[in-house]
């Protein structure tokens, strides 16, 4: 004999809604549930839920006395918005009833995000929780994109770096839309004479998930191969780089974010290479209608 503190209700839970929402956005849902038995419920509910992944370094003294360390995977809630549909109702077996519901993504909601190690999701679950018994639930996995910040254009005071020999200056667009391309210029102030082997830029994704941490480029330009540049020279180079169109936005989550950054490289054969890096901000939204 099957005891039914073991056994999910005898019901089909259905879910349906758009899949993709901007921070703030209503969400309308449809929530169907068909019964094979009576079920006496303690509630059916909708929950929009956010989690994120992120990574832990965890040292254990084993009875010799060693310590070991280990990175340990862990996720994490960071927003729980939850409805009730139905309190303490009773379904006879072979009911079908659907109900029309409406959640709100946080206005502050942090985008769908996933990279190497980044991983920020969103969920839309109906639980049907009947007591003393496993719950019979549906989900679905939501997109939350990132729209357009109020800034755009080149930034307005350029990142610097200063070396003995030169001084780099870099001025890039603040902000870029995924399937884009980001426009900048890199100027120079010659202090010695310099030969680069080559000079190049570079769009990095750089992720932040606790203990694992990741740089990788996404693209890159060379902007100029083999010169010479003597003292008080000031050379410039404008430049693109395309956004991949499926870049993960930025992203900035509890436990783990993801960023962008501009990084222009001054290649010295046998010599340490001189940068300067710039943040650039990746949204993935479309621009609202008639701008």
């Amino acid at each position: 004999m099957v005891f039914k503190a073991f056994v999910k209700p005898k019901a089909e839970v259905g879910l349906q809604a758009k899949d993709t929402y901007l921070p703030g956005a209503e969400l309308p849902a449809e929530i169907r549930l068909t019964t094979q038995e009576e079920i006496k419920a303690r509630e059916l509910r909708a929950e929009l839920v956010g989690e994120e992944t992120y990574y832990v370094k965890e040292t254990h003294i084993n009875s010799k006395g060693h310590a070991h360390t280990r990175t340990v995977k862990k996720n994490a809630t960071f927003a729980s918005i939850t409805q009730t549909v139905a309190q303490a109702p009773t379904f006879s077996q072979g009911a079908d009833q659907k109900w029309n519901i409406s959640l709100q993504v946080p206005p502050n909601a942090p985008p769908t995000c996933g990279g190497k190690y980044v991983d920020i999701r969103w969920t839309l679950k109906t639980v049907l929780d009947v007591p003393n018994r496993p719950d019979q639930s549906k989900e679905m996995i939501l997109r939350v994109l990132c729209p357009p910040p109020r800034v755009s254009g080149m930034s307005a005071v350029p990142a610097e770096k200063s070396y003995d020999d030169v001084t780099m200056s870099l001025q890039v667009s603040q902000v870029a839309c995924a399937g884009e391309t980001l426009v900048g210029r890199l100027t120079l102030q010659v202090k010695n004479k310099l030969s680069p082997r080559s000079i190049r830029v570079e769009l990095v994704r750089d992720e932040d998930a606790g203990a694992h941490k990741a740089d990788e480029v996404i693209a890159k330009a060379e902007i100029s191969g083999s010169a010479s540049f003597n003292q008080q020279e000031a050379p410039s180079f404008d430049f693109s780089l395309a956004i991949p169109a499926a870049a993960p936005p930025t992203a900035v989550c509890a436990h783990s974010n993801m960023r962008w950054k501009v990084k222009a490289v001054i290649d010295r054969k046998m010599k340490t290479d001189f940068n300067v890096e710039q943040e650039v901000i990746v949204y993935n939204a479309p621009a609202p209608a008639g701008k």
